[in-house]
């Protein structure tokens, strides 16, 4: 998997091709479409530092200020859900999906 910066909207946009093992990381605060994303997997942690906060975090999304947010499957549920209650849905409408949930 390639380390990238991406967008969210190119993230909502395409989720159906992202790796269903990898979650998604965004900045902390409020996201836009134009805000800097990236899908990466994350590293297994042991126990002992569970209660870390970046734990398992990896180095690029460390290096980019960006927090591990939602499973790349769970944004493709929000996406399908919102597809499925309205066929032609904006990448407005599916931002709005996404912060709802």
């Amino acid at each position: 998997m390639s380390e990238t910066l991406t967008t969210l909207r190119e993230i909502l946009s395409g989720c159906d091709a992202l790796d269903p093992k990898a979650w998604v990381y965004l900045p902390a605060g409020e996201w836009s479409l134009n805000t800097s994303a990236a899908v990466l997997r994350s590293e297994e942690v042991p126990p002992e530092l569970e209660n870390e906060p970046d734990a398992g975090a990896p180095q690029f999304a460390k290096e980019h200020g960006l927090r591990q947010v939602l499973p790349v499957t769970t944004v493709q549920d929000i996406v399908d859900n919102a597809h499925a209650q309205k066929r032609d849905i904006s990448v407005n409408e599916l931002l709005k999906a996404f912060d709802y949930y």
